[in-house]
Parts: C-alpha cells; sequence; structure tokens
C-alpha cells in the first residue's frame, strides 16, 4: 500500500496543499494525498492521530514526546520533510529597538539549541 492510499489527516495551512514533499534516499519525492479531513491546527491532527483516526505530517517540536513514549509511531524514517523557516519580522533594520534585538537574539539562541528531526 502506498502513502497516498492510507487514511491521511490534512493540515489546511499545509503549503504544500495535497502534496507532501520529501527528501528520499534517492532524492526529492512528492506524494499526492488525498486526506478523509482537514484541520487548520497542528493540536487537533495530533488528537486525531493519537486517536488511531490517520496519518499525518507534523513537526517534532509537536509530536516529538508522543514519539519517544510510543503514543506515535514514525513511518517511512528515511524520508525527511522540507524544512520550513522561522522569521522574526520587524519593520526595519536600522534603529532595532533594544527588546526587539533582545527576543531575536534569544529565540536564535534557544532555537540553535533544539534537537531538529
Amino acid at each position: 500500500m502506498h502513502l497516498a492510499e492510507h487514511k491521511v489527516i490534512g493540515y489546511r495551512y499545509w503549503l504544500g496543499g495535497n502534496v507532501w514533499e520529501f527528501e528520499g534516499p534517492e532524492g526529492p519525492v512528492n506524494v499526492k494525498i488525498r486526506p478523509w479531513m482537514f484541520t487548520n491546527n497542528g493540536d487537533t491532527c495530533r488528537a486525531v492521530a493519537l486517536a488511531h483516526q490517520g496519518i499525518m505530517l507534523q513537526p517534532s517540536f509537536l509530536v516529538g514526546d508522543d514519539l519517544a513514549a510510543g503514543r506515535l509511531v514514525e513511518i517511512l524514517s528515511e524520508y525527511r520533510s522540507i524544512e520550513l523557516g522561522i522569521f522574526a519580522v520587524y519593520p526595519t533594520r536600522k534603529h532595532v529597538a533594544p527588546k526587539v534585538r533582545a527576543l531575536v537574539n534569544f529565540l536564535e539562541e534557544t532555537l540553535s539549541e533544539l534537537e531538529w528531526r
């Protein structure tokens, strides 16, 4: 059975729409999915998956504890989803307010220390 034939939980705000993009052992792979349900909330995707109602594509910060505890199971571990960036957006690089600079520095430090997988 192929991934596209599974019961998939769709995330409405996924940039690729109904196409999941992966980097696999032999290069890039795109899979067109047909979700049985859509949600605009990653926590809802997680809850539905925890209720054994399908598979999902969600970031490790949302499901990492569930994977470690065995509540969720990673499939296709040899395939990695595309990486999404996290951006701090502020009006100008000139004359950045000290509190904005402090926040950006804190985010850079904290996020760089996380183990991403």
